[in-house]
């Protein structure tokens, strides 16, 4: 993550808002440059599957479906409920709010003027066809700011402000982070901007429901070893720095099951020295997991 982001609060994985990916680019501009620079479509890299934390599975839109910004919200919001599965897209442009580029309302100018919140509901998009099942977005938010930028957040629409930052700049430039966003209302996102910037969104694919079949078990755990979301039965425990280990009921795994799991770290870095999972004879077992520190970090395995 890059020094130079700074966040009103600490960092949070609420409201099905998840982890910055990346930080892939940060370019200084002249005040001339910062409306008029080219910005190409390019992929970026996003994690074959991701499990939103307890908070954004169970928290509800605020009342009468109302934003942040106060405006009615038609629609509803499909609660996140278990593991969401990737799937990509060719990369495509969502939002531009520099008036040359010509995008229509509500995904193009002007610029955002300070403490703003816009909704995008990306479900309407004229060029960026999505399906309605869609539960998150994987987004690359690019901001052309004149001047200084205390921060830029995002989050599913129809949900209060979380306090959360994606990005921030010291002066003029070109700043960009990799990010997901759960779908809001009608699979809208809104976006505050602390100061003037344009913005430009970019999309490379979505996360769906696990297909039942997969029978895909997958939970959050947080740094200290406390569950925050788990499957019914289940345990989790912080067995040393950086060590933890998940404890599964009985009749879990099918016998000659061996799921690998699929393990990310959540709102921090962390390098993961090794997993591992223990089948018992009643079909109870345990996954170890290793990580170099301390880490929030969600799980994904199939028992068969």
């Amino acid at each position: 993550m890059r020094r130079d982001r700074r966040f009103p609060t600490r960092f949070q994985t609420i409201l099905a808002v998840a982890a910055v990916l990346c930080g892939c680019l940060h370019a200084t501009a002249s005040s001339s440059d910062w409306e008029n620079a080219k910005i190409p479509l390019r992929n970026w890299p996003a994690p074959a599957y991701w499990m939103p934390t307890s908070a954004g599975m169970t928290a509800a839109p605020l009342s009468q479906g109302k934003t942040a910004a106060g405006d009615a919200r038609q629609g509803s919001v499909t609660p996140l409920s278990g593991p969401l599965v990737f799937v990509g897209i060719t990369p495509c442009r969502l939002v531009d709010t520099r008036p040359q580029e010509g995008f229509p309302a509500p995904f193009g100018a002007p610029a955002f003027a300070p403490d703003e919140i816009r909704s995008y509901p990306f479900l309407s998009h004229p060029n960026c066809q999505l399906p309605s099942n869609v539960k998150a977005f994987s987004l690359n938010l690019l901001i052309l700011p004149p001047g200084p930028l205390p921060w830029l957040s995002a989050w599913p629409d129809g949900y209060p402000y979380p306090g959360t930052s994606f990005l921030n700049a010291t002066q003029a430039g070109i700043y960009n982070n990799a990010v997901i966003v759960g779908a809001g209302v009608n699979g809208g996102i809104s976006v505050l901007a602390k100061a003037t910037t344009h913005l430009i969104i970019d999309i490379n694919g979505y996360f769906i429901d696990m297909p039942a079949s997969n029978s895909t078990l997958g939970g959050v755990v947080s740094a200290s070893g406390t569950a925050q979301s788990l499957p019914p039965g289940c345990t989790a425990a912080r067995a040393g720095t950086g060590q933890y280990v998940i404890t599964f009921p009985p009749n879990t795994f099918p016998a000659g099951a061996s799921p690998a799991p699929v393990l990310t770290p959540i709102g921090a870095v962390a390098t993961l020295q090794g997993a591992s999972v223990v089948r018992m004879a009643d079909g109870s077992g345990t996954l170890s997991v290793h990580w170099s520190n301390d880490i929030t970090f969600s799980f994904l395995l199939t028992p068969n």
